[in-house]
């Protein structure tokens, strides 16, 4: 089974509606996963044909606009270059990066550990959301926690799993207040993920409890 951005992410991304952080890791996912980019297009081609209609019922004036392509000035020597594909190295491992996130490498903040098993770097995007890549060694369990607001996972690399399912390379979920989970990687392989958090986490078991002193919760 595999995880897909909601119908209706998908249609606020397509309309330019979507924030730019969780924009951001949509785009990330459309690099991973086919049927994704698929229907993306669908729903590009749906826009495009909404957008057609009304220019017709508004009667629009083509001459004119034609006229006004024709009279801009001339850009010379326009060159559009794909972004070369970057590696980062956590724990020991190196990972390539999706296009996405090779173009905004340089914002890529410097590795944080947690008892040397899990690992955090901020991707400084100037959005009030937090987006990090986060790491999370084999065989590791993080401590059950909800969310203030909403946590968007993609994953990069590898799998892990919750009390909701198993979530491998491409998956894309959105977490709220309403859920609780139990993050674990399994004994074979370590995860790599992006994140998106627009509140902290708030942990609800054990002595992870302490994080949420005054109701601050926690940010990877």
């Amino acid at each position: 089974m595999s995880y897909q951005p909601k119908q209706e992410m998908l249609q606020a991304y397509v309309a330019g509606e979507l924030d730019a952080a969780n924009s951001f890791a949509i785009a990330t996912h459309l690099e991973l996963s086919s049927s994704s980019r698929e229907h993306v297009m669908h729903l590009e081609r749906l826009a495009g044909l909404d957008l057609q209609n009304q220019i017709v019922e508004q009667d629009f004036d083509f001459g004119d606009m034609f006229d006004h392509i024709v009279a801009l000035e001339p850009q010379e020597n326009v060159q559009v270059q794909e972004a070369e594909s970057t590696s980062i190295e956590v724990n020991g491992k190196t990972f390539q990066l999706p296009r996405s996130l090779s173009r905004v490498a340089p914002k890529i903040g410097d590795w944080r550990s947690y008892g040397g098993k899990v690992f955090s770097a901020n991707i400084d995007l100037g959005e009030e959301a937090k987006v990090n890549l986060l790491y999370i060694s084999k065989d590791v369990s993080i401590p059950q926690h909800t969310h203030k607001g909403l946590e968007t996972t993609l994953v990069l690399h590898g799998n892990f799993s919750d009390e909701e399912g198993e979530y491998h390379q491409g998956d894309f979920l959105v977490k709220d207040a309403s859920d609780k989970h139990s993050p674990q990687t399994s004994m074979e392989e370590d995860c790599l993920c992006l994140t998106v958090l627009t509140e902290p986490m708030i942990f609800t078991q054990g002595v992870a409890r302490l994080f949420n002193t005054f109701g601050k919760g926690m940010y990877p």
